[in-house]
């Protein structure tokens, strides 16, 4: 069979599966094997469970569960609260009440690595203060929806990790090369906040005594800035050990695992065997999750590349547009389209294999078109039908209808896509601090 026409019927056959509601693992799995037989190489069915064990058998995946774990023990404490409360105290400017929220969720993302945990810890303490201090609904919720997709960019990001798994390209620098788009996202995220909100008060001057009352009722000495600082300097530590390659990202996944259960029980007494379990079981079912898909779209990858499917898709995009920008364009149009319907981690392992080829051949740089097809998943979490950030926050935001919280996102999708012209005017966005930590 073709090689082009197999690979097409195979991510048809896996998306009207998905669409039929069969989990991604299953889905994955079975139209592996289905155009296994159609192609007449059944036989290889055979090799499943050493496929699936290869593709796990890596030390580089222990840091997905911890990473996972890290993330959820921080979740289920009052840290993403205190965060977003410490950075509202230091922005007395207008909108800084969002901008401490775009600032909560940089740092709540880079302890987490995910996009719903951040959209989950930060909005539920942030969109109810945004708006009893008159924020428009939309703007609060659509700001929580774009600060969540930070979580899959701030390093450490699993979708970073598995990427480099997956390409063999270097972690440490795929985490370093993330940190420049992000902190860029999040100033371009805080911009459009002030300058949204300055107009917004200059027609509604109301606005702004409601907030002054509202810090007076509250208090600004009542969140305490000192219980934070820890974790800032949790994460300052891993990334100066990750970049000064004095640990490799296992290792450093592993400290910060056991670094968040002592500042959790130490600082908010987190000490019930009840919360604890349900930590526990929610990291296995997580990491379980994810390691799955990542399994057995190791095996679809493989099975196409052995048939010759991944090298014709290199060259087949190339010689189809005759031009790698817009193949590349293309490759993205592509992927937002997938982000709709898959989460960015099942994503990166199905998709990375087939298009890392292309990207080398076009002389691109592997941890650069990492970092932006990561950017580009971030489109994901916000768009329907899947766009998980936009559920999270429905289920915070009761009574706001998903029609204005979905119009309340649609600028940040915009700023997303700007900041993706960016790195790709600009490749030194993302490999600039790469080279300088490594020429060092």
């Amino acid at each position: 069979m073709d090689p082009i026409l197999l690979s097409i019927l195979t991510v048809s056959l896996l998306l009207l599966l998905i669409f039929f509601g069969l989990p991604i693992a299953y889905s994955l799995a079975v139209s592996t094997l289905i155009m296994m037989v159609v192609s007449g190489s059944g036989s290889d069915a055979w090799y499943i469970a050493e496929y699936t064990f290869q593709s796990l058998d890596s030390i580089d995946l222990i840091a997905v569960p911890m990473f996972i774990f890290m993330g959820t023990i921080i979740a289920v404490s009052p840290a993403g609260k205190d965060i977003y409360r410490a950075l509202s105290l230091v922005l007395p400017i207008p909108g800084g009440l969002g901008v401490a929220s775009v600032g909560g969720c940089t740092v709540f993302s880079a302890m987490s690595g995910s996009s719903p945990a951040t959209a989950a810890a930060i909005g539920s303490s942030a969109i109810p203060e945004m708006i009893s201090r008159g924020y428009p609904p939309a703007l609060a919720c659509g700001l929580v929806v774009g600060g969540g997709t930070l979580g899959i960019l701030t390093p450490p990001s699993i979708v970073l990790l598995l990427y480099g798994v997956v390409t063999g390209t270097s972690i440490g620098k795929l985490f370093m090369g993330g940190v420049v788009p992000a902190i860029m996202v999040a100033i371009m995220f805080s911009m459009y906040v002030v300058w949204r909100m300055w107009r917004y008060q200059k027609a509604n001057p109301e606005v702004l005594e409601i907030s002054r009352r509202y810090d007076e009722q509250e208090g600004k000495t009542k969140y305490p800035v000192l219980r934070v600082l820890p974790f800032f300097l949790m994460i300052v530590m891993i990334m100066v050990a990750l970049y000064g390659g004095w640990a490799t990202p296992s290792e450093l996944a592993s400290v910060g695992a056991i670094a968040s259960i002592l500042l959790v029980l130490v600082i908010y007494r987190v000490t019930s065997l009840e919360v604890w379990s349900r930590l526990l079981l929610k990291t296995v079912r997580d990491t379980s999750m994810v390691l799955i898909i990542a399994a057995f779209a190791y095996y679809l990858g493989s099975f196409l590349s052995y048939n010759g499917a991944v090298t014709a898709i290199s060259s087949g995009l190339l010689d189809l547009f005759g031009n790698k920008w817009l193949t590349l364009l293309a490759v993205w149009l592509m992927m937002l389209v997938l982000g709709t319907f898959l989460p960015p981690f099942a994503i990166v392992v199905i998709v990375a294999p087939m298009f890392l080829p292309f990207a080398l051949d076009a002389g691109f740089d592997p941890v650069w078109f990492g970092v932006l097809i990561t950017l580009n998943m971030e489109l994901g979490c916000i768009t329907p039908p899947l766009g998980i950030n936009l559920f999270v926050v429905k289920s915070i935001a009761n009574n706001v209808s998903m029609k204005e919280i979905m119009k309340g996102s649609l600028p940040f999708f915009f700023i997303i896509v700007f900041a993706s012209l960016l790195l790709v005017l600009f490749p030194q966005i993302v490999l600039w601090l790469p080279e300088t930590m490594w020429q060092n």
